[in-house]
């Protein structure tokens, strides 16, 4: 079992599980504190944080004050990169990748269910900024998390509507537990196939992840 204080200083832990941890070793009403009030008790519990990690829990905190996540372009951008392990800058324009949208979806509304919070509508803006980061990587259909951003990204694509169906079709009737072992070939509905294929299996090892890591809090 893990303590509290391994998770916070382990570098790749999710966002939701130093959460958890934070919650366990601070108590419940360490939401409601600001952040230097936090770094000062964490300092006094000779618990040093790495700034992604911060950045992690600061994007945790913030989702379930605010919920931002789904109505603000920056707050869903900056919620992404903390959720997926990467530096938050807030001065500069960062492009999440379609996988790492995903992910940060999945465990936007995993971690306010466990808050007993529902999860939001989003709003235009991050339907845009998810339009755009898999418009630039070149999707025809959104990974089922993104799927809100499908009309921006019909849009974007303007067209491809036939491909599009024969992608959802093809993707529907796979076995997903067998995705690694799937061939593919350089073809237009390959390619897309092993688009979805590639954030299906990162959202898996993460949520996997934090089952695991969850469970060595409890």
């Amino acid at each position: 079992m893990s303590s509290p204080r391994e998770i916070l200083t382990k570098e790749d832990a999710t966002a939701t599980a130093i959460f958890e941890a934070a919650k366990q070793l601070l108590g419940p009403s360490f939401l409601a504190w600001e952040p230097e009030s936090i770094w000062l008790e964490l300092d006094d519990n000779k618990i040093n944080m790495d700034t992604v990690n911060r950045d992690k829990l600061m994007a945790a905190t913030t989702l379930i004050q605010t919920g931002g996540f789904y109505w603000d372009a920056a707050m869903f951008e900056n919620t992404a990169m903390a959720f997926n392990d990467l530096p938050v800058m807030t001065d500069a324009i960062q492009e999440a990748s379609p996988a790492q949208l995903s992910w940060a979806v999945f465990e936007a509304k995993l971690l306010l269910n466990r808050q007993l919070q529902e999860a939001g509508e989003f709003d235009h803006e991050p339907e845009r900024y998810a339009a755009v980061s898999m418009h630039r990587t070149g999707y025809v259909l959104a990974p089922e998390l993104l799927s809100f951003a499908q009309d921006e990204l019909d849009k974007l694509n303007q067209g491809n509507i036939e491909l599009k169906e024969q992608i959802r079709k093809r993707w529907e009737g796979l076995d997903k537990s067998k995705l690694k072992e799937l061939k593919l070939a350089e073809t237009p509905l390959d390619v897309q196939i092993g688009y979805l294929s590639a954030v299906h299996l990162y959202v898996e090892r993460m949520a996997r992840q934090l089952k695991n890591e969850l469970s060595t809090l409890a």
